[in-house]
């Protein structure tokens, strides 16, 4: 009956501990009161009375291990068991989530629980436990030392600053005095006296407490002596724990600290904090408290579970040898641990090699040793990379070492197998610079069909480094032959270990085969590591994961899963049906594309501020535009991004494809698709002139080489051949006008005077938005802002769309002068990503960009004509067929398929209700469809023939991107 009602009560204590560690971290709505009122008061009163759980389980942990024999064995077995219990926690919750945002920092406080001071309650103890043995040896007059104790603890209550340092994160050396000061406890003999006096100091600190709110001055102190560190709450948790130590049955220590180890694992109270900011929870102060009870609950199971497992003779042979080694002399562990290294040398000194290769190939995808790109100006690479990037430095470490196991496995040769390894290494090293050298890209998967075209690689590399490197393999030859010779190192693998390690390195490297997998294991425990594919931009993905982890992070490329039905007969069916289609429209058009000049100008992040829900500008920064939507074709385009997605909108206007309907592994086309294709069908093949203009960097996403693939003629990019003229900035920002765009797009009109596309893509208006680039702020205020979107964001935005109405206005003057058909599609590729709203709620207004299509006089007076049916809201891909629309033109079989999408479907886009960039491989697959109300408008209420047009549109996309390419002789 005793054990039963001693576990009850320690049941009690691990609920009353929990109860301080997790209900205060999840930020109940009580604990928002911080004014003088009765309300923070009762706040203040609850929270003192959680806290004095801690102290209370410290103390009793105190009374019954102080005392016992094999300390050292204790502080390495807590030690250990707080590693490992902790990293399995993180483990197994990275590999089932990844919406925590400070991952891989919780992970890291897993892996170095003393280090990063994760877990200061166990830490205190172990410190307590080394201390008691420091005093045993040299023991004190019990009554002095208690007294010191009790002097230490007393100190910070009389001053108003915690002289001891103590606080949240720093509180082992708090809680190693508590453990000894439990250490030296009496049991209490005289209940009612032991009892009076924590009834009392409890009462005093719940008084204090409730009192502080009106007698803090400026209200900073008003949380002084609602702390842990209060002495009245240790003295009410001292009391209470001698009057309990007369009924409790010594504990097993492991059990409560695993259960400390699960309520204050980083992991979990992350996890935690994400369930509280659900709706269900919301941070209400009763919600909060059932969750925290479930949790405390399940904690007390799963610490039990685990206990059972370290009772298994696998973890209580681990004990042993522990203990074995505790209860040696100093210079007999010293020989202990210089036999264990020395057999683990060779794996050791495996590890480090490989951890240099790692780090050595993320640093040398760098330029610069100073400023790591795409992260910011403050940071120095080296320490960017071990401080930010560890982990994923853990993991290429690991795939390389296993690939010298592997090899080991086989050849039983150490020398030989890390030789070939660095070999290996090296070479992908120095292939990764060449390929970056000659554009800006590091090496991917695709490339590796390039092995097979004579010279195609090899060709890139000088001479000069061929013979480094053949110089550099004869010296390693040489230098591993001498080792193997002189310092052979015997390598006697074990059946299972080297079946392991023939294994692992295959099954390691196949598993990225499924890192782009969303919401699989994987790909959660990938990002949880900090993993960024970056398929936007390959290169900065080299330089941010390592050329090993990016390489692979593009294995796992699906472009789009097969549409039901997909066979030469029916595409071929597909291809009569819309020829038919062409005939009908064409009976009614007399231009031709190709004697038109079109221009698709994408501008960057161009939207109305005005659009979106709880933003209000003082005045309209684009009437110009405003008034060229209303009177000609135009309205919204519904975007596939939301603060980003630029490739992929101008991907569509161009190929006329939905983003949608690609596979989630494939976020990007323009740097995971167009390479790989041989053929790439686009509105360029309507044109017997190209050319394309982008007043930046030409390689971001690929570009020089995607437009080569579309048949661009040209491409105007700043450091191109054909250079970027016109130059122009606007007050203090870094990114050249749309002033320039549109100036060297009048040039390409000028020079080549017959019918051609251009493809426009303007930069004035990128990100950041909180520079304060521009001095002329006031006139397009913001009056109202959304909740959490910042007013000086959207201040600036505005100032800079403004700019653009003005160019576009003047662009609009120039071309009217010309006497040649010339349309141009102006469109916003996605809004910036600066509101704050609910995406939930807004998402489609956080998708709706402006657009318009303007003809020119001259191609007005030849047949071009607005339109305005089924112009209010759009989609990129359906550009191309607008535009024939527009001006009149013929369409090929293809562009009538589009102009029956662009007819008879609503609008598509990308799952414009998700959280964050839809355009990473971690969205979910989803085609929403907005109609001309600017509603959503799900695809199973669409209606038959709208059904069938649309699996006609998505078979002949799969055919010509992931299919059998029946359709490309049609295409030509």
């Amino acid at each position: 009956m005793r054990k039963v009602k001693s576990n009850l009560i320690w049941i009690v204590i691990l609920f009353w501990l929990g109860g301080a560690q997790v209900y205060w971290n999840l930020a109940p709505h009580l604990a928002s009161y911080n004014t003088a009122s009765l309300h923070t008061s009762a706040y203040l009163i609850l929270k003192g009375l959680t806290l004095v759980g801690p102290d209370l389980l410290v103390i009793l942990l105190g009374y019954y291990v102080y005392h016992c024999s094999h300390k050292e064995s204790m502080v390495i077995t807590t030690w250990l068991n707080t590693l490992v219990l902790g990293c399995l926690l993180s483990l197994m919750i990275a590999l089932t989530n990844n919406d925590i945002s400070y991952y891989p920092l919780t992970i890291y406080s897993s892996m170095l629980p003393v280090l990063r001071n994760s877990y200061p309650l166990i830490t205190g103890i172990m410190l307590g436990i080394v201390a008691s043995s420091i005093i045993s040896s040299k023991p004190p007059k019990q009554r002095q030392l208690v007294a010191l104790l009790w002097g230490i603890l007393a100190v910070p209550f009389f001053n108003p600053v915690n002289v001891w340092g103590w606080n949240d994160n720093f509180l082992a050396l708090f809680y190693a005095c508590l453990f000894i000061l439990g250490g030296n406890l009496k049991p209490a003999k005289k209940l009612w006296q032991w009892g009076g006096f924590a009834f009392a100091s409890l009462s005093a600190a719940l008084l204090i407490q409730g009192l502080m709110p009106f007698l803090s001055l400026d209200g900073s102190t008003i949380n002084r002596f609602t702390t842990v560190t209060n002495v009245l709450n240790v003295v009410t948790a001292y009391m209470i724990a001698g009057l309990l130590v007369n009924v409790l049955v010594k504990p097993v220590p492991n059990y409560l600290l695993s259960v400390a180890v699960i309520l204050t694992n980083s992991s979990v109270l992350a996890v935690l904090a994400a369930l509280a900011d659900e709706k269900i929870v919301a941070h209400s102060t009763v919600r909060t408290a059932v969750l925290t009870v479930i949790v405390i609950a399940l904690a007390l199971c799963i610490a039990g579970a685990w206990q059972w497992l370290l009772h298994r003779r696998w973890a209580r042979r681990i004990i042993q040898r522990i203990d074995q080694f505790a209860s040696q002399d100093f210079a007999g562990q010293r020989v202990a641990v210089r036999k264990t290294l020395r057999k683990l040398d060779p794996d050791l000194m495996l590890a480090a090699i490989s951890y240099i290769v790692a780090v050595a190939s993320m640093l040398l995808m760098n330029d610069s040793w100073r400023i790591q790109p795409n992260v910011g100006p403050d940071y120095n690479i080296i320490t960017y990379a071990f401080t930010q990037r560890g982990l994923l430095l853990l993991l290429a470490t690991l795939l390389i070492f296993t690939v010298v196991k592997f090899i080991q496995a086989i050849s039983k040769r150490y020398w030989l197998s890390l030789a070939v390894v660095i070999m290996i290494s090296c070479a992908f090293i120095i292939a990764n610079r060449e390929k970056i050298a000659a554009r800006n890209e590091p090496l991917l998967p695709s490339d590796m069909a390039m092995v097979r075209v004579a010279g195609s690689l090899f060709g890139m590399v000088a001479p000069a480094l061929w013979i480094g490197v053949g110089t550099g393999l004869v010296i390693l030859v040489g230098l591993v032959y001498w080792l193997e010779k002189k310092h052979p190192v015997e390598l006697a693998f074990k059946k299972y270990w080297r079946l392991t390690y023939l294994l692992l390195a295959p099954f390691l490297f196949a598993s990225c085969l499924f890192w782009n997998h969303s919401g699989t294991p994987l790909n959660n425990l990938l990002t949880s590591l900090g993993d960024q594919p970056m398929f936007y931009n390959q290169l900065s993905g080299a330089r941010i994961n390592g050329p090993l982890i990016q390489f692979m992070n593009n294995v796992d490329v699906r472009v789009m899963d097969q549409p039901a039905g997909y066979s030469r007969a029916r595409m071929e069916q597909i291809v009569n049906k819309y020829q038919k289609q062409a005939g009908r429209i064409n009976n009614h058009r007399q231009n031709e594309l190709s004697q038109q000049t079109v221009i698709f100008n994408l501008s960057e992040s161009f939207s109305d501020p005005n659009r979106v829900p709880g933003v209000k500008l003082k005045s309209n920064p684009i009437p110009a535009i405003k008034e060229l939507q209303k009177n000609n074709t135009g309205g919204v385009m519904i975007s596939s991004g939301y603060g980003g997605g630029t490739a992929n909108m101008e991907y569509m206007t161009l190929t006329g494809y939905s983003i949608s309907n690609f596979s989630p592994t494939l976020p990007v086309p323009y740097t995971q698709l167009v390479n790989k294709l041989k053929a790439n069908p686009s509105i360029v093949d309507s044109f017997n002139h190209a050319v394309a203009i982008h007043p930046y960097i030409g390689t971001f996403y690929n570009r020089t080489s995607v437009y080569q693939k579309f048949g661009f003629d040209q491409f105007f990019y700043l450091g191109s051949k054909d250079k970027i003229r016109h130059q122009y900035r606007i007050d203090n920002s870094p990114y050249l006008s749309d002033q320039t765009a549109y100036q060297n797009v009048f040039d390409q009109l000028k020079s080549y005077r017959h019918g051609q596309f251009i493809n426009l893509v303007t930069m004035q208006n990128h990100f950041p938005y909180s520079d304060n680039y521009y001095r002329h702020l006031n006139r397009y205020r913001s009056v109202g802002v959304s909740n959490g979107t910042s007013a000086n964001e959207v201040d600036e935005f505005s100032t800079e769309i403004h700019y653009t109405n003005n160019a576009v206005k003047h662009f609009i003057k120039q071309i009217d002068g010309i006497n040649r058909p010339i349309t141009i599609v102006f469109y916003g590729d996605h809004l910036p990503g600066i509101y704050q709203n609910n995406m939930a709620k807004d998402g489609v207004k956080l998708h709706e960009t402006e657009y318009f299509i303007y003809s020119n006089k001259y191609a007005r007076a030849h047949g071009a004509k607005n339109f305005k049916q089924g112009t209010a809201v759009v989609s990129p891909n359906d550009f191309i067929a607008m535009v024939a629309k527009q001006t009149n033109s013929k369409v090929t079989w293809y562009q009538a398929l589009l102009t029956d999408v662009f007819e008879k479907l609503p609008a598509m886009a990308k799952n414009v209700e998700a959280k964050g960039d839809v355009n990473t491989a971690k969205a979910v697959a989803r085609t929403d469809f907005v109609n001309d109300q600017g509603k959503l408008v799900k695809e199973s209420s669409l209606t038959k023939q709208q059904k069938q047009l649309l699996q006609d549109y998505r078979l002949v996309q799969y055919d010509v991107t992931a299919g059998k390419k029946y359709m490309l002789k049609y295409l030509k």
